[in-house]
């Protein structure tokens, strides 16, 4: 502690000596940084939107209050370093054993935006001391807030304060009240945290933080504290980024600032190659436009394809219109997908030893659930059962909900949660019994991405949008390779990618795109309850896609099922993508057999079966007994004269006891 104290006092010492003397550097002649897609082409410049800088009395009072409470209470007392405050954060990170506090000015922070990198270093530190005294031994403290309020970066490509204003209430600095200054204040700190566009409730915390920061200062009233506090804020942008695909260059660019800082992002030249492909993203648009077109104003969509083999972000759709909302949904948002969560539940079952042909029955069933009410799940439709038993294969290819929840139960919500999670999904997976209906809430891209793995062979390999960048002078900063983890067997993953298959058959919920998009696919739709989120999430072994339809407000309904909405978009886009691709087959594992099951017995069919299906199994697993249910009434007849019976005996039925050892054996293990 000594140590550090007589360190700091060494270099506020030197700086008095050299600092007042030594003159500050020329600006630099911004030069933007450029975007490229996976093939070269040029997407779009990556510039700021502060096309104007602001005077200090063009800008709220409020937000000068709100930044010096928060950034720098002795902003007007001291002389660009406030001792004070170096030597509280100091001691508090040392007691955390961490950064968790910053000591530096406001005029410290001008010095850094304006002059340097945001690397740390020793050497950068010196000079940042020595640039913050020569601030403030040439200019004013007006003129120096005035500075910093114009360079500090505020998330969505807003650096200063009239552009921040104008990107999230869509109003000049000179305007913002109260409740928007605080607001404001609270970003820089952390852009992509305290983003009101991405985590409201992150901003909102922050905001209450500052409010209270400017109470114990003097600066407003406990009264209108709270009247700001309870403020309901409209956010609200005016100006876009222009190019092909704002919602993407706008992720790229946020990444980019947190690594690089925005002077550096928006005036260092950088060049940056991501894993966007334009055309792929110019198809996706124009279906995109097409089918919303046709939908209410205030519904938007989602839409993220992703290469399974190597993660790349290919194709990405934020919303409607990135000029009145930047707020990127296709990876921002959560929402509950619906029957489109199921494959990883069945992908569970597989894993412990049920197959495709087994058979469960949808039938009313009532689950008692500690410390709540009961659970009784139904189906969609007037009779909300179907009473009769489905193989596996059938139930997924028509999203039955009594069976999907029957095998949760009987895999463990646990288990199953866990599983998921293998997958990719950042979380939490909740292991309710209702898991199965896709109760928790996940992004577009990331189901994109989990789904991924099925056309992978079941191998995860995380979305990259970045594969390298250089600066102004080609040297590389950065690179990124694709590393995939092995999360389900390949069997596993053909099984389901099998049974995904049948969905876009006759029969199957996505039947009616298997037309559209022309080619050999799997998927799966997903529809939550009121019809309030829409989803078709699937893929061929080159793509996988997901599309989300809903409203911002999550209880308002899209009142059409995800295969209605959502599928379309994801079947021509699909089609459109890959219509210069040649068609290929996924790829079978070794260790599979395919059968042709009868969907009534799950057992082998015969050609008097009237409803057959290929199935997938692990060799060994497959059905051994031919079915003995619609052998023709001749060959019975036929069979007793021979025999000299009146009926010939039937062959044995076969063991109905399987599925229900197994599923006791699992809940053993469990317990």
């Amino acid at each position: 502690m000594r140590r550090t104290i007589l360190v700091i006092i060494l270099l506020v010492g030197l700086g008095a000596v050299v600092g007042f003397n030594w003159g500050l550097p020329r600006l630099p002649v911004p030069e933007p940084s450029i975007l490229f897609d996976i093939n070269g082409q040029e997407i779009q410049t990556l510039t700021p939107n502060n096309l104007r800088q602001v005077d200090l009395d063009e800008i709220s009072d409020y937000v000068e209050m709100a930044f010096i409470a928060t950034e720098d209470r002795n902003f007007y007392n001291h002389f660009g370093i406030d001792p004070k405050a170096v030597l509280r954060a100091t001691w508090v990170n040392i007691k955390n054993r961490r950064i968790t506090e910053g000591g530096s000015t406001i005029t410290q922070q001008t010095a850094k935006n304006l002059y340097l990198s945001h690397e740390r270093t020793v050497v950068r530190k010196i000079k940042e001391l020595f640039y913050t005294l020569a601030l403030e031994r040439r200019y004013s403290k007006d003129e120096i807030l005035t500075m910093y309020l114009n360079s500090i970066y505020f998330g969505q490509g807003a650096t200063g304060i009239d552009a921040a204003a104008r990107t999230y209430f869509g109003k000049p600095a000179s305007d913002l009240n109260l409740a928007e200054s605080a607001i404001l204040a609270g970003i820089p700190r952390r852009p992509s945290y305290y983003d009101p566009y991405r985590y409201p409730e992150h901003a909102k915390t922050r905001q209450q933080v500052i409010l209270s920061q400017m109470v114990e200062l003097g600066f407003i009233t406990e009264k209108e504290k709270k009247a700001a506090a309870d403020e309901e804020l409209r956010y609200k942008k005016t100006g876009a980024l222009r190019g092909d695909a704002p919602y993407f260059s706008r992720m790229v660019a946020d990444y980019l600032v947190e690594r690089y800082g925005a002077a550096v992002v928006y005036g260092g030249g950088l060049r940056v190659f991501s894993t966007l492909d334009l055309q792929m993203q110019r198809k996706a648009q124009e279906v995109y436009d097409t089918v919303m077109s046709e939908q209410n104003q205030e519904m938007q969509a989602a839409l993220v394809a992703v290469d399974p083999d190597n993660g790349h972000i290919r194709a990405l759709i934020g919303g409607r219109d990135f000029t009145t909302a930047p707020f990127n949904r296709a990876v921002d948002s959560k929402r509950q997908p619906g029957s489109a969560f199921k494959p990883f539940i069945y992908s569970k079952a597989i894993d412990v030893g049920l197959t495709a042909a087994d058979m469960i029955m949808c039938e009313p069933v009532t689950f008692p659930v500690p410390g709540s009410k009961d659970y009784t799940p139904t189906d969609y439709g007037d009779e909300g059962y179907h009473y009769r038993a489905f193989t596996l294969k059938e139930a997924l290819m028509v999203s039955d909900n009594v069976v999907s929840v029957r095998l949760n139960d009987a895999v463990g919500p646990e288990r199953t949660a866990e599983h998921a999670m293998k997958f990719g999904f950042a979380g939490p997976i909740k292991p309710y019994l209702s898991l199965a209906l896709g109760t928790s809430e996940v992004s577009p891209l990331e189901m994109a991405s989990a789904y991924g793995v099925f056309a992978n062979g079941g191998r995860l390999v995380k979305p990259v949008a970045v594969l390298k960048v250089t600066d102004s002078d080609g040297r590389v900063l950065e690179t990124h390779k694709p590393q995939a983890q092995q999360v389900i067997s390949p069997q596993n993953a053909y099984i389901i990618t099998d049974m995904l298959t049948g969905v876009m058959q006759p029969g199957g919920t996505g039947s009616h795109l298997n037309r559209i998009i022309g080619r050999t696919s799997a998927g799966k739709t997903g529809t939550t309850q009121e019809y309030r989120d829409a989803w078709f999430v699937g893929y061929t072994p080159e793509l996988s896609c997901a599309v989300w339809v809903g409203y911002d407000t999550p209880t308002r309904p899209v009142g059409l099922p995800g295969g209605r909405i959502a599928g379309p978009i994801w079947a021509r886009f699909m089609g459109a993508a890959l219509q210069d691709t040649p068609e290929t087959e996924f790829k079978v594992p070794s260790g599979i057999v395919r059968v042709e099951i009868d969907l009534d017995t799950g057992l082998i069919a015969t050609e008097n079966c009237p409803r057959t299906l290929k199935a997938a199994f692990l060799a060994g697993s497959e059905p051994q007994q031919v079915c003995y249910e619609h052998r023709p009434l001749d060959f019975w007849w036929d069979w007793s004269d021979w025999l000299g019976e009146e009926e010939a005996p039937r062959e044995e039925k076969p063991d109905s006891r399987r599925l229900e050892r197994i599923l006791e054996w699992w809940k053993g293990r469990r317990r």
